[in-house]
């Protein structure tokens, strides 16, 4: 039985963005949404990763953040089958 390593992620997300209450919940929907897509993939293609979130995700719905987290995923899936 092989034990593979759970993938790390860590956000930055400015004061730009807006106050601790619209961070935090930026934050935890971004927590979800990895936790969803690295759980789907047996094999993750990150180690560790670091999320820069921009001021613009202030706007940014669940549904939306999960499409862009999606595709952020299949672009570094991607690359990593590119580069092995």
């Amino acid at each position: 039985m092989e034990i593979t390593p759970v993938p790390q992620v860590a956000y930055s997300i400015s004061r730009k963005v807006g106050n601790a209450v619209v961070r935090n919940r930026i934050r935890r929907r971004l927590r979800s949404v990895f936790a969803d897509q690295l759980g789907q993939h047996q094999s993750a293609p990150i180690s560790a990763a670091v999320v820069i979130v921009l001021p613009g995700a202030r706007n940014r719905t669940f549904a939306e953040l999960h499409d862009q987290v999606l595709e952020l995923m299949k672009k570094v899936e991607k690359s990593t089958k590119a580069v092995s």
